[in-house]
């Protein structure tokens, strides 16, 4: 029920028992009131005269009949009415109380405005969508020049992906570390996490040449990465 419905509700349940209220009250005021008017046909109750035998004994010349004339009969129903007066009265106030205590409970109250939430997509979220926008141009930065200098301008874009998600960096972490630490909490693939992040320690602080082998390796490490990462993208 809505709030407007409950407030009829609860008025008119008030204004019966305020005219329940005046009705009693004008009715112990007024005192009784005639509900069925007279026909004209009047009927008397006085008891028919008798005759006194001559055999009959009086008192002084009184009748029996007149002797019992004053005295109270033995059953007075007046205390009946009064009580059912009361219990009417009574009944009244408990309405207009119910009346009134129902008006109370179920009076309309403003609802509550509508809870909001900031809408921004998690660090995670974001750092899996950065990661999947520039694959492509980590996979150009892995085939352009030799293969040490491509395996090391993939991963530093790699850092760089990850850097602009937002997600905190722990003072002790380098950026490699750090790196590893998000794509594992990604969910990507570990073996080729730790392939791809072995041959970008080699290609940066080894002395000995790499080949083509190392590219391919790294290639194929990447891509099993980013196919992860399109993955889990797509049940998001």
């Amino acid at each position: 029920m809505t709030g407007g419905g409950q407030q009829r509700r609860a008025a008119l349940v008030a204004s019966a028992v305020c005219a329940g209220v005046v009705v009693v009250a004008w009715a112990a005021t007024t005192g009784p009131v005639a509900v069925m008017s007279p026909s004209g046909r009047t009927r008397s109750f006085a008891p028919a005269p008798t005759t006194t035998s001559a055999s009959e004994p009086t008192m002084g010349g009184t009748s029996p009949q007149e002797l019992a004339r004053g005295i109270p009969p033995a059953h007075d129903l007046s205390w009946l009415g009064d009580l059912i007066a009361w219990a009417l009265v009574l009944g009244v106030l408990a309405l207009a109380l119910w009346g009134l205590r129902y008006a109370v409970l179920h009076r309309w109250r403003r609802p509550p405005p509508p809870l909001t939430f900031d809408a921004e997509p998690l660090p995670e979220v974001r750092a899996a969508a950065a990661l999947v926008e520039d694959a492509q141009q980590r996979m150009a930065a892995l085939q352009e020049g030799d293969p040490r200098n491509g395996i090391v301008r993939c991963w530093m874009r790699l850092e760089e992906s990850v850097a602009d998600a937002g997600l905190p960096r722990k003072a002790h972490e380098t950026s490699v570390e750090f790196t590893v630490r998000v794509l594992h909490v990604l969910d990507l693939d570990p073996h080729a996490i730790g392939e791809l992040a072995g041959l970008y320690r080699e290609a940066r602080f080894s002395e000995h040449p790499l080949t083509e082998d190392a590219r391919t390796a790294a290639r194929d490490a990447l891509t099993r990465l980013q196919d992860d990462l399109a993955a889990a993208r797509s049940v998001r």
